[in-house]
């Protein structure tokens, strides 16, 4: 009978060593670095490949630019476009939102990597965000021509303004002038040139054939459409804007000859750096080049095709006046009601009406508040 009931319990303690002498679950297998994939992609999204751009208007050739940003964005495939805030009625004739519309048509392998952010205004606001976002390397591809400025650009304040293990600026191809390739002398300055003289055929062709191309060569018309002050010419003159100022490259002479007769970029005008987004002010002009405020304490260096100047109200509009008065840190001393002596005559203080009091004929001197209080007695 003892026999019986110890067999069981034998089998049971059987069972429990079995179970404890189990073989440990097989583990993922790795990749070629010695890491399982989902630490792998856990690594790699650490890295983000991405490229800077005005797009204005989009053409088949930046179709090329965004194929090598995903090219660069390694094993996790994180890549991300930034096309610029910049609008104007020359250079920048589309908004940030029409062309991120646009684009996310015609680049319908890249939408989801097109960024629309309104607080992207510059590469720099760009990079702090990849670094908070905890992003540790980056990658940036650029025109061949700028890679050099985009490494001194942006290594410059890495540890300052955004702290990244590596920041590596990679050219997305040099432009071949010489290519029988259409796409290769597609440029956004021709474009532009086609659009506002109404060739829509050319036009349609540097999209690549995008079906909403008419909607595109729209768009940019209205956005080069200079406003009402800029149109005003003598009586039956009509007015058009010059080649150069929407298309530098194609009519370059004139632009430098404007240039040259400091017609345009003077010191302490106010412009955007096209690459970058950045803003400043211009406190040195060179032959070719001017040397800028770059926002962050610093100086920059810009080729003169690469900027463009930022509208800025003038003395005789309102708001500006208004600024100006508004401007407590500037020295007021002759904001007074006399020609502006430095008297303490400020409009609105008691001196300034006893002054006036004073000067006028059988006025006594009396406190605001009395006139009130002898009105309300009768």
């Amino acid at each position: 009978m003892a026999e019986f009931f110890s067999k069981p319990m034998r089998f049971i303690t059987f069972i429990r060593e079995a179970a404890a002498a189990k073989p440990a679950a097989k583990k993922p297998s790795t990749s070629s670095k010695g890491k399982s994939p989902a630490a792998q992609a856990k690594i790699d999204d650490k890295h983000v490949a991405i490229t800077f751009g005005r797009f204005n208007p989009p053409h088949a050739g930046h179709g090329k630019l965004l194929d090598a940003v995903k090219n660069h964005s390694g094993d996790s495939g994180n890549y991300r476009i930034y096309p610029s805030r910049s609008q104007d009625h020359k250079k920048n004739p589309l908004s940030a939102n029409q062309k991120v519309d646009h684009m996310r048509k015609m680049f319908k392998g890249h939408k989801d990597a097109i960024q629309n952010n309104e607080a992207h205004r510059n590469i720099f606001d760009i990079l702090r965000d990849l670094h908070d976002e905890g992003h540790e390397h980056v990658t940036m591809v650029v025109g061949d021509d700028r890679v050099k400025e985009f490494e001194t650009l942006a290594n410059k304040y890495n540890g300052m303004h955004y702290d990244f293990k590596s920041i590596n600026i990679k050219s997305a191809g040099a432009r071949a002038t010489d290519s029988d390739d259409p796409i290769e002398n597609l440029s956004a300055s021709a474009m532009r040139k086609h659009a506002q003289g109404g060739d829509h055929e050319s036009f349609h062709h540097g999209t690549g054939g995008y079906k909403d191309s008419k909607k595109l060569m729209g768009d940019v018309i209205t956005g080069m459409t200079p406003p009402p002050k800029a149109k005003k010419g003598k009586k039956g003159e009509s007015v058009h804007e010059s080649v150069w100022t929407y298309a530098p490259k194609l009519d370059f002479d004139a632009f430098r000859d404007y240039y040259m007769l400091n017609q345009i970029y003077k010191v302490g005008a106010i412009v955007e750096h096209d690459d970058t987004g950045m803003v400043g002010k211009i406190v040195h002009r060179g032959p070719n080049y001017i040397i800028m405020e770059d926002g962050l304490g610093g100086e920059h260096r810009c080729w003169l095709q690469h900027i463009s100047e930022v509208a800025q109200l003038g003395p005789s509009d309102l708001s500006h006046k208004q600024e100006v008065a508004a401007d407590t840190t500037k020295d007021q001393s002759n904001y007074s009601a006399d020609d502006g002596s430095g008297n303490t005559w400020k409009a609105g203080t008691d001196r300034y009406r006893e002054a006036l009091q004073d000067m006028t004929p059988g006025q006594k001197t009396v406190k605001f508040t009395d006139f009130r209080k002898s009105a309300q007695t009768k």
